[in-house]
């Protein structure tokens, strides 16, 4: 359902990228696709790719991310290559997502999240760790200033919207590195790491190795919004300018009335097509819905096996 609603949106409101080619990748086993999801595919041109070849870190939920966008880069013909999380809705043209001759990459810096500030940073030992397993230096990495906080950090991009060429290879170095991240097996012993750093950093990282001239997309080209940033950076202003936004969980009913209201204040048609579809919901029948759970547990529990061979830092 996000996928369709996020493809939706960009066929309305897409401007120049309306009609840009859709690859939609399932990298792995799960659940089957139900059969209105797969006709909404179709109907709006999107080209599914299924690859159900299991993989050394198939468990990992955020190693789908690096594998769908390798497989996709070689079915794509364009010069140029966006990722799109499905929990992305496109408000208005996001002209951003063009490259100039002098650009290979354009990702945003939303927030710090897992990135570190520098040595006093509670997340710069696995950092130094992780890019030691990778034969590079932390001080290499350049710096950005995320757009949210306004914070200096190295470089970390978020991985919910990126543009880059073709030509360059990204998707499939990216993947590389995500899998040397795991491999090295780094990891911290504090309640806000998450093993999905080996995922979200290889971005920049892989974007750094490969030296590519890069550009840093503003807050509008990745407008962050949901329950638990809401009461502390929801700007009238920011979503109003935004023609990307990354809702997270704004669509799920216990956000979603006070979602279509700032898409009212701010972005009325799009809030005028949402409205009627309700907030999100799981449409998966009984059986998928076991099939699903049984994924989750055996994941979850491979996941358990990798994180006691992992060393902290």
């Amino acid at each position: 359902m996000q996928t369709i609603r996020m493809v939706e949106s960009l066929r309305r409101w897409g401007g120049a990228f309306a009609d840009s080619p859709i690859i939609a990748v399932t990298p792995r086993r799960g659940p089957r696709l139900t059969k209105p999801t797969i006709d909404d595919l179709q109907r709006l041109r999107v080209d599914h790719v299924v690859d159900e070849r299991p993989s050394r870190y198939s468990w990992f939920k955020f190693y789908n991310k690096p594998l769908s966008l390798a497989l996709g880069e070689k079915i794509a013909t364009t010069e140029l290559i966006c990722w799109l999380d499905s929990d992305i809705l496109i408000v208005s043209e996001p002209s951003l997502f063009s490259l100039s001759e002098c650009e290979d990459f354009a990702a945003c810096a939303s927030d710090k999240e897992m990135g570190t500030s520098g040595p006093s940073d509670p997340f710069e030992a696995v950092w130094r760790a992780n890019c030691g397993a990778l034969g590079l230096d932390i001080d290499d990495l350049p710096w950005v200033t995320t757009e949210r906080d306004k914070c200096k950090i190295r470089l970390y991009w978020n991985g919910g919207v990126f543009v880059y060429r073709r030509v360059t290879g990204f998707g499939a170095h990216y993947r590389d590195v995500c899998e040397r991240l795991m491999e090295a097996r780094n990891k911290m012993n504090f309640v806000d790491y998450s093993i999905g750093i080996n995922e979200m950093s290889a971005i920049g990282i892989a974007m750094h190795l490969q030296k590519l001239r890069y550009r840093a997309l503003p807050q509008s080209h990745n407008y962050s919004i949901g329950s638990k940033t809401y009461p502390n950076f929801y700007r009238e202003a920011d979503l109003r300018s935004a023609c990307v936004v990354h809702y997270h969980d704004a669509m799920w009913p216990w956000f979603w009335s006070t979602f279509i209201e700032c898409l009212r204040d701010t972005h009325r048609g799009v809030a005028e097509w949402l409205s009627p579809l309700g907030p999100m919901k799981n449409p998966a029948t009984t059986s998928s819905r076991v099939i699903g759970r049984l994924y989750r547990f055996f994941r979850s529990e491979q996941e358990k096996r990798y994180l006691k061979l992992c060393s902290s830092v």
